[in-house]
């Protein structure tokens, strides 16, 4: 089964009773969850993959867990004094998306023995080395992205999109600001929201003909908790509890941030004299579903979504906000049956598509879903509160959670029915064939 042992292994058995094949094995399998849990997809995903593999490396009956911190693999075999044990620690931060399809690339090629174990390790190693994209390509799909959500929101509007732009490009400096002083990343995230929401604020006070609304949400769509909501519902709903509480409490936590933010910048606005409500009219449907596209482009982009899955995601985000918009007239509303059958349609799709390629739903679908999430409910929500409207800040926030609590169920139950359907298609060839 191994042809050479990486020098980072070599000398890890405890004991001569040890397989070094099982020390080596269970070091990649761990190496590898590290890597695949801090490429950011719902730990029940990585769970279930790395279960699907240990056969191939002669662990079966090895437990394995993780959650969004560490992932522990243990191992016993007659003549063992004790399990062998390996624990990572795991440090989740930006999606990296190819590093994700990269390591599922890489258990597949094993599995199908096109590689020796040695040299999987190594490619492993190689591949935890790899750096992302350069910083300078990142902002500039981020830019990108933001241009495609006002869009989204507001139709061409040239002021309203260079202002949008104009913000997003001075919270660029937050991250490097926030890493040198080793903030929390909280911190981070509430400042980029104070700037995001008062830069077209004062630029509206100082009588530039914006939208301020579009602008603000526009650029805020980036830091929308999205895809943290979806993964802590699947993980609840796969036996994965305590990463579910952990991704929601992310999830709640980066929502409240971009809350409290949105909330100090539009005061900056109110205290000028501003009174203004959110423009809630339907953008031109050929407009919107051209923005959505162009914002999930940019964000998958920028979260190192391979080529070879781009085309499929757009596909499946237009899909799901052409359902929306259809049922909407294309409005933002607080009408959240629309988005749960939406999101039902993009899971299904995103799981049909990843078994079809061979890697995780969540690389479809926590890209996917982005147009469907309630940025501009949550602005208007936040709107209303700064201007002292607190029955009615409380009837839109409602309305916002309602709508992102249907997404996350919807998205889990699409992915649910889609796998299922697909291991249905595989019992009947299976049994055909016989």
């Amino acid at each position: 089964m191994l042809d050479h042992q990486p020098d980072s292994v070599k000398a890890q058995a405890p004991s001569e009773d040890v397989s070094p094949d099982a020390v080596v094995a269970i070091n990649f399998v761990a190496d590898a969850g590290k890597q695949m849990l801090e490429s950011s997809p719902s730990v029940s995903e990585v769970i279930a993959r790395l279960r699907q593999f240990l056969p191939a490396v002669d662990l079966d009956g090895c437990s394995l867990d993780a959650n969004m911190s560490s992932i522990t693999v243990s191992y016993w075999q007659p003549g063992m004094p004790l399990p062998l044990t390996t624990m990572r620690d795991v440090q989740v931060s930006e999606p990296r998306l190819e590093q994700l399809k990269a390591v599922d690339s890489l258990l597949d090629l094993y599995e199908k023995g096109g590689i020796h174990l040695g040299e999987a390790y190594d490619q492993l190693r190689t591949l935890h080395h790899t750096p992302h994209l350069k910083r300078r390509y990142v902002r500039q799909a981020i830019l990108v992205s933001v241009l495609g959500w006002v869009l989204f929101l507001d139709g061409l509007t040239i002021p309203t999109v260079l202002v949008a732009l104009l913000a997003t490009l001075l919270t660029f400096p937050i991250d490097t600001v926030v890493s040198r002083l080793r903030l929390p990343l909280v911190f981070g995230t509430v400042i980029a929201a104070v700037v995001v929401a008062a830069v077209p604020n004062l630029l509206a006070a100082s009588g530039v003909n914006l939208l301020v609304g579009p602008a603000v949400v526009g650029a805020l769509f980036i830091y929308l908790p999205g895809r943290s909501l979806v993964s802590a519902v699947i993980d609840g709903l796969t036996n994965a509890p305590l990463s579910s509480l952990s991704r929601g409490y992310q999830a709640l936590v980066t929502a409240g941030a971009l809350a409290f933010g949105m909330l100090i910048g539009s005061s900056v606005g109110i205290g000028f004299g501003l009174t203004y409500q959110p423009r809630v009219d339907a953008t031109p449907l050929a407009l919107s579903i051209l923005g959505a596209t162009i914002g999930v482009l940019g964000l998958a982009v920028a979260w190192g979504l391979p080529r070879r899955q781009l085309f499929p995601t757009l596909l499946i985000a237009a899909t799901g906000w052409l359902v929306v918009a259809l049922n909407l007239g294309g409005a933002q509303t607080s009408d959240w049956f629309p988005y749960a059958i939406a999101s039902v349609l993009v899971g299904v799709l995103g799981s049909i598509i990843a078994a079809a390629q061979r890697t995780a739903a969540s690389v479809y679908v926590g890209v996917a879903i982005l147009p469907l999430v309630p940025g501009f409910t949550l602005y208007s929500g936040m709107l209303a509160l700064a201007q002292g409207q607190t029955s009615n800040a409380v009837t839109i926030l409602g309305s916002a959670v309602a709508i992102s609590l249907a997404i996350a169920v919807g998205v889990a139950t699409g992915v649910a029915l889609g796998r299922n359907a697909v291991d249905a298609f595989r019992w009947v060839r299976v049994h055909e064939k016989r």
